[in-house]
This record gives structure tokens, sequence and C-alpha cells, in this order.
């Protein structure tokens, strides 16, 4: 029983540095990702909107930015009515990176005070069928923090 012990103990011994040098050298994203919209093969980088990202020192926290305004800014996408969008998410410009985990992503089109939740399915969703100006947000939580993205968009 003794000898068993031991076995353990040494095994132990040997093993949980081994384990864990895997941690050593691991490439950690603590930075908010960058958003980027397809629509059909034309590809737009989202505007960043309001941010609270938690998971590093750093100061990343943007708040109290008006979405509306701030995708006014930008340059308008011209979409057609129901045509899908594809959202591709990406960490430190590695194209098709996606590190984070427990993500959930929020699709909404407003138009004036209307609200139009788009539905979201493996980052595809599809523009409202009624014509006019949008303001796309689109809200990505993870658990290293949220951030919002916008985009001023036309369908036509």
């Amino acid at each position: 029983m003794n000898m068993t012990k031991s076995v353990i103990f040494l095994a132990t011994l040997i093993l949980a540095p081994l384990l864990l040098t895997g941690c050593i050298g691991e490439e950690y994203y603590e930075s908010p990702p960058e958003a980027f919209l397809q629509v059909g093969d034309e590809l737009y980088k989202l505007k960043e909107g309001n941010r609270k990202w938690n998971f590093t020192d750093e100061d990343y926290d943007k708040e109290y930015i008006d979405l509306k305004a701030l995708a006014a800014k930008e340059k308008q996408i011209t979409v057609k009515p129901g045509s899908s969008g594809y959202l591709i998410i990406e960490q430190n410009e590695i194209e098709g990176m996606n590190p984070y985990s427990e993500v959930r992503i929020g699709v909404v089109a407003r138009k004036g005070n209307d609200l139009h939740m788009l539905s979201e399915t493996d980052k595809t969703f599809f523009f409202p069928k009624e014509k006019g100006n949008y303001v796309l947000e689109i809200d990505f939580d993870s658990d290293q923090g949220d951030t919002e993205f916008v985009a001023n968009i036309l369908v036509k």
C-alpha cells in the first residue's frame, strides 16, 4: 500500500510539469475582435461601436456611443431585399480565426424607430424585405467581453 502511494506521488511529480508546459507558449486572445460583412462577393469592414471587454487589464472599453449616428458616418452598403449577409469575426487579423468561446451574436436592423430582429444562424442572416435605409447592428457577446458593430445599409 505504501509502495502504491509512492508510485502515484512520483508519477504526479513527473507528469505535472509536462502537462503545465502545454500552457506555456499558448497564444491567448485578449483583444476584441474585428467584424466584417460579406454580401455576395463583396466584403465590408463593420464599424465598432460600444464595447465592454473584460478579458484583459488593458482599457478596451467604449461606452455610450450613439450607434445610429456612428452608422450614418459610414459608407452605405446597398443590398437587395431579403438577400443574405454573412458575418466574419476575426481576432488579430487572422482570417477566419474565431478563438472566442460561448459566443452569442444578435443581428438587428433599425429603420427609424422600427426594430427588425434578423435571424442569425451560423453567422448568416437575411436583410429585411422592405426597402429603405437601415442601421445594421451586430451584438457580439463572448466569454471575453461584448462588442457592438454597425453598418449603414440601403435595401433597394
